[in-house]
């Protein structure tokens, strides 16, 4: 059996993760900001009628996961258990209540360990008014034996990895695994033994308890990102501002300087 028809067995090959992300990949961002380089990778968006929505709704993966049967109903704050993430889409345009395929931002949303002895974020950064950099419950999630409150705690993160713009995941595949020789602390990792956002395609890690401030180097913009623990990449992977309305999961756009790199 030869190395590739091993993968296959198991998943997803390395080389479709890396078609996924360099196709399908590219359509996202520029359409929903408008933007224009001469090496834009799609077409111009076309102009279409319809309705922008800020809450962040369910994608289907290429996979089977948890929340393929979601597709197209808005992400709950319930509906992850600890650890657990998926993919979505913000800031969608909308047609007779369906998502119009290729428009809004890609995006990873994930419930990490409410673990303040770990966790870490910038606390001055300028949001839209009701926004934060991540969603925080201390009251949240129960655990039956003990009545005491777990709490809830989700980010947002662009689903566009800095190096080359492939899409990462969150425990959605492991082979090849990632590697673990980390350039920074990885606490999801090293206390929890939970893997960092992966991106198969070249291997670059991002760790989603630790958000720090890092600058986009297209536009010198500085940003709030999930720290990058694992190279090819050389910055933080940009986060989404979010709040929760109705128990949906709501996006906040903090500055689109934050995701202009691709293309």
């Amino acid at each position: 059996m030869s190395w590739e028809e091993g993968e296959r067995n198991r998943g997803w090959t390395r080389r479709e993760w890396v078609k996924l992300g360099m196709t399908v990949g590219a359509i996202g961002t520029l359409a929903s900001l408008g933007a224009v380089s001469g090496r834009q990778l799609v077409p111009p968006p076309i102009e279409r009628s319809g309705e922008i929505r800020e809450t962040i709704f369910y994608t289907k993966f290429p996979t089977p996961q948890w929340w393929n049967s979601k597709v197209g109903t808005p992400m709950k704050v319930g509906d992850f258990k600890e650890w657990e993430g998926a993919t979505g889409v913000w800031r969608g345009l909308f047609q007779d209540d369906a998502h119009v395929p290729g428009t809004g931002f890609p995006v990873l949303v994930i419930r990490v360990k409410r673990d303040d002895t770990v966790f870490a974020a910038p606390d001055d950064i300028s949001l839209p008014e009701g926004f934060s950099l991540f969603y925080d419950d201390p009251t949240a999630d129960v655990d039956p034996d003990t009545g005491q409150p777990r709490g809830v705690r989700i980010i947002v993160a662009f689903d566009r990895c800095v190096h080359l713009c492939c899409y990462p995941g969150w425990h959605v595949v492991d082979n090849p695994p990632p590697d673990r020789r980390y350039i920074a602390p990885t606490p999801t990792y090293e206390k929890y033994g939970e893997d960092p956002i992966y991106c198969v395609c070249h291997g670059s890690q991002y760790e989603p308890m630790t958000l720090v401030q890092h600058v986009n180097p297209r536009n010198n913009a500085t940003y709030v990102g999930a720290l990058h623990t694992h190279g090819p990449a050389d910055r933080a992977l940009p986060i989404i501002a979010v709040k929760v309305e109705g128990g949906n999961l709501v996006g906040g756009m903090a500055d689109p300087a934050w995701y202009v790199y691709c293309g």
